[in-house]
């Protein structure tokens, strides 16, 4: 099964080195994957993909991809990546303040 959202050259001028929006390219394609995974996902399901005009799929073609629905999507999936992310960073420092607070207590000389 062919995936087109994973098709990125790295040296669109095929000069051996990478520049600076070559590196632009690669950064807005790793943003955008996530959504384009989704809409080619969307568009492998026919009644889906009529519904939500979605071109996603080796027989109607890639129109939809990189576009305006695959950006939406992207942005709210990396935004919960970083709240859980944060929610996690929360957990893990409440939970060694506390071993830290247990461990000075035993330790201080009164």
């Amino acid at each position: 099964m062919w995936i087109e959202s994973f098709n990125l050259v790295l040296d669109t001028n095929h000069d051996g080195a990478i520049t600076l929006a070559e590196a632009w390219h690669i950064f807005a394609w790793l943003y955008l994957l996530p959504g384009n995974l989704v809409i080619e996902l969307l568009g492998g399901i026919p009644p889906v993909a009529n519904l939500l005009h979605i071109q996603a799929s080796a027989a109607t073609g890639y129109g939809s991809l990189n576009g305006g629905l695959a950006t939406v999507v992207s942005l709210l999936i990396w935004l919960l990546l970083l709240i859980q992310l944060a929610g996690l960073r929360e957990k893990w420092a409440s939970r060694h303040q506390g071993k830290h607070a247990h461990r000075s207590s035993h330790f201080r000389h009164s």
